[in-house]
């Protein structure tokens, strides 16, 4: 097995019109499980299953791998290195069937598929490319006593560079209903982020709903902004300490009917919407740990080519942090991220 050839126009264009949160969870047929071929455990794949089992969605079960003594041809001769590098994937293809096996037995329509590639996220990228699943499922995994995640590089290339939803699973099951926390930013009127919130919404209603979960949604208010524009305009009477702190009133309640009108719009009872004044980073790893969430819904929004895509600040800080699953839903519109 040879490097596979990267993927055309047509595949790239075909998967990612299929970026949004509200299209991959009104029809969940594809789902694309990356499995580490070193780790004895597999949250990426038990997840998987799971999705696609309460789907009915097909699974392929894939491995990115790469030697690169079996890329140097200084080493062996080509027929020799050709050799080396099919037994190479065929170790990782005969562990992917047995999983396979096991799958098909409990009744799920299974695929398995085997890529030598160097970066590994650019074998993965291509191969979703190429395959056009609606959700990509891989696994992350904590470090250090303290049980902090540290995501590899292949991880954060993903969350840059994946052309679908990306599920990003840690060690540990979901609770049964499991609890679905989507972060929103509202407020933003003819702004992308507006139109991000909503395919949040969908896609976590939609989550929910397979898993038979129960939707949470939350907004960190971070007044931080404001209070720089305000205190950097031209001084004078108007501006001092008491006109700041109505503009931030103003602001809170602006933001707070924004949210609630977004939770209306997507049946959220005000029970399940959580408000809260803070550093983003904070409060989300706050509200995750207490519901407690199993996966949180975070979003980002496209900066130019499809190779560019960027997710924010905000989000690449609080990942690692997050003590869930993570679910990244992106939007092709406007140029910023949350």
């Amino acid at each position: 097995m040879e490097v596979a050839p990267r993927p055309g126009a047509a595949q790239i264009s075909a998967c990612s019109s299929r970026w949004g949160g509200a299209e991959f969870m009104k029809r969940l047929d594809r789902i694309l499980a990356v499995l580490d071929p070193t780790a004895h455990s597999q949250p990426a794949l038990a997840k998987a299953t799971r999705l696609a089992a309460a789907s009915n969605a097909s699974l392929e079960l894939f491995v990115c791998d790469y030697e690169p003594a079996l890329a140097n041809p200084r080493l062996f001769a080509d027929d020799r290195l050709r050799v080396l590098r099919e037994e190479f994937l065929a170790r990782h293809k005969s562990m992917l069937e047995r999983h396979a096996t096991d799958l098909r037995g409990q009744g799920l329509t299974v695929t398995t598929d085997v890529r030598f590639d160097s970066p590994v996220h650019q074998g993965i990228v291509a191969h979703a490319r190429e395959s056009a699943p609606d959700l990509v499922v891989k696994d992350t995994h904590y470090h250090g006593p303290i049980r902090r995640t540290i995501f590899t590089n292949t991880d954060w290339n993903l969350i840059r560079s994946c052309p679908v939803p990306l599920l990003l699973a840690k060690a540990g099951e979901w609770r049964k209903p499991p609890r679905i926390m989507v972060a929103v930013d509202p407020g933003h009127e003819d702004d992308p982020r507006a139109a991000l919130d909503h395919e949040l919404l969908r896609a976590g209603s939609a989550l929910a709903q397979l898993l038979a979960g129960d939707l949470n949604v939350m907004h960190a208010f971070f007044p931080a902004e404001l209070i720089a524009s305000a205190t950097g305009m031209v001084a004078g009477p108007s501006i001092d300490g008491g006109t700041i702190t109505e503009l931030l009133e103003q602001e809170r309640g602006r933001v707070r009917e924004a949210l609630a009108v977004l939770a209306r719009e997507h049946a959220i009872a005000p029970g399940h919407v959580q408000f809260r004044q803070g550093p983003p980073v904070e409060v989300l790893c706050d509200v995750a740990t207490e519901l407690p969430a199993d996966i949180a819904v975070l979003g980002a929004i496209a900066r130019g080519r499809l190779s560019e895509m960027l997710i924010g600040s905000t989000a690449e800080r609080v990942l690692d942090r997050m003590p869930c699953d993570i679910l990244v839903v992106k939007t092709s519109r406007g140029d910023s991220a949350m």
